[in-house]
């Protein structure tokens, strides 16, 4: 049907308005203004796509500081309740506050419904994910998880490459994390024992459990790439050098899945100078080949021999995010992650960590912590679904 003129000029007219609101800055809340939270704002700050306008953290410090960061008029509160409260100009909120308060905070903002980028864990727990996800589905928000890696350009090529069948089917996979112990200065929470403060990541309350905090980056890149049903978790682990806290230094993980894939991790706490080989490693066994990353290139090295073959890997982050010295993988995968959040609060698309992914990895974090500490094989229907 031919268009009279005023449908012209009135479809021309919401065509416009779509394009100047997708120029529109997106309004932007951070809750949790401490350490980990600087290095999101360095990022934050390349990405026309936002402006931090609010900051909530109990501690005037930091505060204080992550404001001096975002330079500019940004208001801060001690309470992020009142924060949600008196502003209506949100288009999301950041949540980067210690582990046990993620769920809380997450519900909250989608309830005043306002999208949310939470970082991981998810949760501390399966049903505060399965609450998060109910509160944005209720609220008809984004949910987004903050496991950055499945962003990061090296990656998303070594999970193209599998996909592709590159190496066969995948049979065995192996992954590693050894590093230095928790940042010192970290916000401090009451011992319950002793109600001495200490470091938030020394507590199962906080914390969730050690990998949670970390080993979870890796588990979750290669959950993603077996990409099949979890069925039995094996762990051993403990403290053999930090003996005063709760949350473990070291651990070693067997995952069994329904595709017979084998998952082997391990999870320690004080190799800060084990070597790039040890420190983050991650193989991928198949029929055909194996696959594993080399800096910032993905190796094939065919099971009949040969030559390796690499495949570079292209990041779309600026220059200005790949030249800061604080774990540029991470920050790569950041300023992808927050490109995604930008795109899904806008157009409403799925995201790519959605709340059924963060829920997943948390799950096999957890269930990794109760088969270490009942000394048992667990399987996946030990927690809720």
């Amino acid at each position: 049907m031919p268009l009279d003129r005023r449908t012209f000029i009135l479809a021309a007219g919401a065509s416009a308005a779509a394009a100047q609101d997708s120029q529109k800055k997106l309004r932007i809340a951070i809750v949790g203004a401490g350490h980990p939270a600087w290095a999101h704002i360095q990022v934050l700050k390349a990405l026309p796509e936002f402006e931090i306008v609010a900051l909530a953290d109990p501690t005037a410090q930091n505060l204080d500081h992550a404001a001096s960061l975002i330079g500019g008029k940004t208001a801060t509160y001690t309470d992020y309740r009142k924060m949600l409260a008196d502003r209506n100009d949100l288009d999301g909120v950041i949540v980067i506050t210690p582990n046990f308060l993620h769920a809380e905070v997450t519900i909250a903002a989608l309830s005043h419904g306002i999208s949310v980028l939470s970082e991981k864990p998810m949760a501390t727990s399966v049903e505060d994910a399965n609450r998060m996800i109910a509160a944005a589905e209720k609220n008809g928000k984004i949910l987004q998880i903050g496991q950055q890696n499945r962003f990061n350009p090296l990656y998303v090529k070594m999970n193209e490459l599998v996909r592709a069948g590159e190496i066969g089917e995948v049979k065995f996979v192996t992954g590693s994390i050894f590093r230095g112990d928790w940042y010192a200065l970290s916000w401090k929470y009451p011992d319950p024992k002793t109600q001495t403060p200490v470091n938030w990541r020394f507590l199962t309350h906080t914390a969730g459990s050690s990998l949670m905090e970390d080993g979870i980056h890796e588990i979750d890149v290669l959950h993603g790439m077996i990409n099949s049903q979890v069925t039995r978790v094996y762990a051993s682990g403990g403290n053999n050098v930090y003996q005063n806290r709760e949350t473990i230094d070291h651990a070693g993980l067997v995952i069994d899945y329904q595709n017979g894939v084998e998952f082997t991790f391990n999870f320690c706490l004080y190799g800060n100078n084990a070597g790039p080989s040890v420190a983050r490693q991650m193989v991928l066994t198949g029929t055909t080949g194996i696959l594993q990353p080399e800096a910032k290139q993905v190796s094939i090295r065919r099971q009949t021999g040969g030559p390796a073959k690499v495949f570079d890997t292209k990041d779309s982050a600026p220059g200005v995010i790949n030249a800061r010295g604080v774990g540029p993988d991470q920050d790569t995968g950041t300023y992808r992650e927050y490109v995604a959040f930008a795109n899904s609060i806008r157009t409403g698309a799925k995201p790519l960590v959605s709340g059924q992914v963060g829920k997943e990895a948390i799950k096999i974090a957890l269930l990794a912590e109760k088969s270490l500490r009942e000394r048992r094989i667990v399987t996946w229907n030990d927690l809720p679904a």
